[in-house]
């Protein structure tokens, strides 16, 4: 299995759409977001979740176990990272707890990098060499989506890994090496069904690619607006974005695309700004 990196997948760090790809002019508020190891540590807001017990879950004989049981019930994981002698530990596990308070649907589970038991989960997680402890945050379907070391870590940012079922469907394309094709809209628009009909055309010509369409009015996909930092009141037509194989905006349109385009951002390397594959009008026709 291809393992995201540690400090999650880059998909959103190449995404400034704003005016590189709107031919009509209208503002569709997306900005770049950045890595979570790399977001500065000033002006850290305090959780506002009440005192949790250090306890963390154990529902098997091992971490694997414990982890696997989760992805099983369906449940994220908030995994504090630690080593022999590591201090803060308690620290992080409060806050892998007050994190757990604010998306229940998760467990919490410490691991010591240093048990030889846990060896392989620290290879596939690639562990071995990070400041510990760290709070790792593990998809309900066993993806490992990012992470937090103690100094950075909050209840709010760290609650913020666990993804929405729309980006995990992201996250697990590629995962599994393929192309995604993401379109944000919603019934009412006039322009979906045309949207959808050349989104489907790239994703058959692209073959290992997979088509994720997010219903805008979908409370449970805020999450996923807001690592783009979209402003969803603003949009008023479907909103198109083209993920490569390594996680990156490649293309967007903000109008009915081109399946061509389309499949031809996907497959242009990206190295930085606009989609190269879409040209100054974006993946539009």
């Amino acid at each position: 299995m291809k393992t995201i990196p540690l400090i999650a997948l880059s998909l959103f760090v190449a995404a400034i759409i704003v005016a590189c790809n709107n031919p009509s002019g209208a503002t569709v508020a997306i900005q770049s977001q950045p890595s979570p190891k790399a977001i500065p540590t000033a002006g850290v807001v305090t959780s506002s979740v009440p005192a949790v017990t250090t306890k963390t879950s154990s529902v098997g004989k091992s971490t694997a176990d414990n982890i696997m049981a989760a992805k099983n019930a369906g449940k994220a994981v908030f995994l504090v990272v630690t080593s022999t002698g590591a201090t803060g530990t308690d620290k992080a596990i409060q806050i892998a707890h007050a994190a757990n308070f604010i998306n229940k649907n998760a467990v919490v589970i410490q691991m010591n990098k240093d048990d030889a038991a846990n060896a392989s989960l620290v290879n596939e997680y690639r562990l071995s060499g990070v400041p510990v402890p760290l709070i790792l945050v593990i998809s309900s379907k066993g993806l490992p989506t990012g992470g937090y070391i103690l100094e950075q870590a909050t209840a709010e940012n760290v609650a913020a890994l666990v993804p929405s079922p729309k980006l995990e469907e992201v996250y697990s394309a590629i995962n599994s090496g393929k192309y995604a094709i993401v379109v944000f809209s919603k019934n009412t628009f006039t322009d979906r069904s045309e949207v959808l009909k050349e989104c489907k055309k790239a994703v058959s010509t692209l073959g290992e690619a997979v088509l994720v369409e997010v219903d805008i009015n979908d409370n449970n996909e805020a999450n996923f607006f807001n690592q783009l930092r979209i402003d969803k009141t603003q949009l008023t037509a479907s909103l198109t974005l083209v993920i490569n194989k390594q996680g990156q905006v490649a293309g967007t349109a903000t109008t009915i695309p081109d399946a061509t385009k389309l499949v031809a951002a996907a497959k242009t390397p990206v190295a930085g700004g606009c989609g190269p594959g879409c040209g100054p009008a974006g993946c539009a026709k």
